[in-house]
C-alpha cells in the first residue's frame, strides 16, 4: 500500500511542476487567459502542499523524489504564497492577478500547510520559518476561536453546531495538530476534549450523523478526524469508531468503487469514485487496507494521470493517507464476495447477490426547508449489475417528488413525497420496504431471480378514502449521446431535447431491458437538485437522469417491473 500511495504522488508532482503558477499557487491546468486563471483557483487545491513536502522527506522505495530540490522548491513557493495571503485577523484572502477569489473552507488547506511545516521545518531557514509560523498562528487563532465558540454545544451534529460536524471535526484536528507542531499547549488543551467527544458521537451503524442519519462523502472527512485522533491519543473509543466506520464504508460501495448514496442526506450520487479523505483510517484493519487499495485502483482506472483521476485536493489528502498509513495484511472485502447482506442501525440495507447489488433506504427525517444543504428523505432505492453498473441510481433530493421512490398526487394536483414513517422488515432472503404517506400504505420488494434478472414489486393500499393516486418512480442512470429503445421498436437519442413517452410496455438501454406494467411513463432529461452553486437545479445534461413513473392503480395486488440483462 505505501508504494501505491507514493507512486501516485510522485507522478502527480511531476505533472504539477509544469503547472504551478509563478507566484506559487497550484493549478490543475494552464489557463489560456488571466480570467480563467482567476476562476480556476479555489483554496481546496492548495491542500496539495502536503504532497511535495512529504515526498521531499519520506523514505519509501517508490518515492523517487526524496531529497529532490525541485520538490522542496515547489512546497516552499506554495507555502510562501499562503503566508502572503493571511491577513492580520487570521483570514485567508487569496488574490489572483489582483482579483480577490473565494477563501471557502481555507481551514482544510491550513491543516495540510501545518503538516507541511512540520515536515519541512528544518529546511525553511530562519526568515521563512518565522514568516510561516506567524501566518499559521494568525490563521490557527481564527479556527481556534470558531472551535471554542461551539465546543460545549449539546451534540456535535448540524442542528446544534450551526455547521456540519465534518467542518467542526476538521477544525479540531487542525487546531490540535497546529498546537503540537507550533508548541502551543493551549490549542492542544482546547482541541483534546472536543476530539474526545467527537469520536464518541459515532452511530452504531458506523457513521457520524450530519443532520439525521448518514452521509457518504462527508463521512470520509469525519473518519479522518477519528483516525488522526487515534494516531496521537490512543483513545480506545477512537479505534472503536474507526472499526465501525470501516464496516460501514466497505459495505456501502458497489464493486466498481462507487459509494451507494441512498442513505446520504447531503449529496446525490455523481457515480464517480471517491478515494482520498480518511483512507488511512481504514488501514488499521486487514479488510480496510484491501478496501483502500480497491478504492485507489478504482479511481485510477486505466489512467496514468493522477491529476485527472483524483484532482489536487484529493492528492493532498492522499499524502495524509500515505503519512499516517499502517501497514499489515489484507483480507477479503464485500466487493469481492459472491454475496453479502448489511444493515445499519437505521432502516437501510444493502445486498449483493452474484452480479447484482441493490440498496433501499427507509430513513425518515424532519425536513429542513430553510437549509439548502440538507436533502429531503424520499426513501430511495438503487440497483447495480456487474455488466451495466448503476441501472437505478437512487438518492435523496429536495422539492423533487418525481425522484421519490413513492409519491402521491393529490386531487388538487399537488405532489407529496415526504413519508410520515417508514421501515424495512424481513431478513437477508427478502426485505420489504414499507412507507406511510398521508392516505397511503406502500410496500416495495426487490428480488434477485437469477444472475440476469431482478424484479421490483410495489403495492399501494389506501389508509382512508382519498381521491389521490400513488406512483412508483425509478430514476434511471443513462448518458447523453446514448440511445433508449421502446418495446415497440422505436429508438430515441438522449440529448438536450426532451423525451416524454407514455404507455410503455418495455424499455431498453445498452445491455439491460425493463419490462414495465401498464401506464408507465418515461421522461428525459430530469435535472437534479444540488445544494451548491448559485442555481439549485442546474441544467447540467451530464448530471441528468431519466425517470420512469408507474401508477400504482391495483390497490389489491402488486405491480412488478422486470429488469433483465441481455
Amino acid at each position: 500500500m505505501p508504494d501505491l500511495y507514493y507512486e501516485i504522488l510522485v507522478k502527480s508532482v511531476e505533472q504539477e511542476m509544469k503547472l504551478q503558477a509563478p507566484d506559487g499557487r497550484f493549478r490543475s491546468h494552464l489557463p489560456a487567459t488571466p480570467e480563467q486563471d482567476v476562476r480556476s483557483l479555489n483554496m481546496y487545491i492548495m491542500e496539495y502542499i502536503y504532497a511535495p513536502a512529504l515526498l521531499y522527506v519520506a523514505d519509501n522505495p517508490a518515492n523517487t523524489l526524496r531529497g529532490d530540490k525541485k520538490v522542496l522548491d515547489m512546497a516552499l513557493r506554495a507555502g510562501d504564497w499562503l503566508a502572503s495571503i493571511v491577513d492580520e485577523t487570521g483570514l485567508f484572502v487569496p488574490t489572483v492577478n489582483g482579483v480577490k477569489t473565494s477563501p471557502l473552507d481555507s481551514h482544510r488547506t491550513l491543516y495540510c500547510w501545518a503538516e507541511a511545516y512540520g515536515l519541512l521545518e528544518s529546511h525553511l531557514g530562519d526568515k521563512r520559518r518565522a514568516a510561516w509560523r506567524e501566518a499559521l498562528i494568525r490563521a490557527g487563532g481564527k479556527v481556534a476561536d470558531d472551535l471554542r465558540e461551539r465546543k460545549n454545544r449539546p451534540r456535535y451534529i448540524a442542528p446544534f453546531l450551526g455547521t456540519s460536524p465534518n467542518h467542526f471535526g476538521l477544525w479540531a484536528t487542525t487546531v490540535w495538530r497546529l498546537g503540537m507542531i507550533l508548541n502551543k499547549e493551549d490549542w492542544v488543551s482546547l482541541a483534546q476534549p472536543v476530539l474526545y467527544r467527537f469520536v464518541r458521537e459515532v452511530a452504531p451503524g458506523g457513521y457520524w450523523a450530519e443532520h439525521d442519519g448518514p452521509t457518504m462523502t462527508y463521512d470520509y472527512l469525519n473518519s479522518s478526524v477519528a483516525g488522526l485522533y487515534w494516531n496521537y491519543s490512543g483513545d480506545p473509543a477512537a479505534l472503536k469508531a474507526m472499526r465501525l466506520s470501516t464496516d460501514f464504508h466497505t459495505h456501502w460501495s458497489t464493486p466498481d468503487g462507487v459509494d451507494i448514496h441512498t442513505v446520504d442526506q447531503r449529496n446525490r450520487n455523481h457515480f464517480e469514485v471517491e478515494a482520498s479523505w480518511g483512507l488511512f483510517t481504514f488501514c488499521y484493519f486487514p479488510e480496510g487496507r484491501r478496501f483502500v487499495r480497491f478504492k485507489l485502483l478504482s479511481a485510477l482506472g486505466d489512467s496514468a494521470d493522477p491529476l485527472r483521476s483524483f484532482g489536487l485536493e484529493a492528492l493532498g489528502r492522499i499524502a495524509q493517507d500515505a503519512y499516517y498509513h499502517t501497514e499489515g495484511g489484507e483480507a477479503r472485502i464485500p466487493q469481492e464476495m459472491n454475496a453479502y447482506y448489511h444493515r445499519i442501525d437505521r432502516p437501510a440495507v444493502v445486498k449483493k447477490s452474484g452480479p447484482w447489488v441493490y440498496s433501499m433506504s427507509a430513513l425518515v427525517s424532519v425536513p429542513s426547508p430553510l437549509n439548502q444543504f440538507f436533502l429531503d428523505r424520499i426513501d430511495p432505492i438503487s440497483l447495480w449489475h456487474a455488466k451495466t453498473k448503476h441501472i437505478i441510481g437512487g438518492g435523496n433530493s429536495k422539492g423533487q417528488p418525481e425522484l421519490a421512490t413513492f409519491a402521491v398526487k393529490r386531487a388538487n394536483g399537488d405532489r407529496d413525497c415526504l413519508p410520515l414513517d417508514a421501515l424495512i422488515t424481513g431478513n437477508q432472503d427478502t426485505d420489504t420496504m414499507c412507507v406511510a404517506l398521508e392516505g397511503f400504505s406502500l410496500r416495495l420488494v426487490i428480488t434477485t431471480v437469477d444472475s440476469a434478472t431482478v424484479t421490483i414489486s410495489a403495492s399501494a393500499e389506501k389508509t382512508y378514502d382519498v381521491p389521490d393516486s400513488a406512483f412508483l418512480n425509478l430514476p434511471l442512470i443513462v448518458s447523453p449521446g446514448e440511445t433508449i429503445r421502446t418495446g415497440s421498436g422505436e429508438s430515441y437519442s438522449l440529448g438536450e431535447t426532451e423525451i416524454k413517452l407514455e404507455g410503455l410496455a418495455a424499455l431498453s438501454y445498452k445491455n439491460w431491458r425493463a419490462e414495465l406494467p401498464a401506464g408507465a411513463r418515461f421522461y428525459w432529461p430530469y435535472f437534479t437538485y444540488t445544494p451548491y452553486g448559485p442555481v439549485r437545479v442546474p441544467k447540467n445534461i451530464h448530471r441528468a437522469v431519466a425517470v420512469v413513473s408507474i401508477p400504482l392503480t391495483d390497490l389489491s395486488g402488486w405491480t412488478t417491473v422486470h429488469f433483465r440483462i441481455e
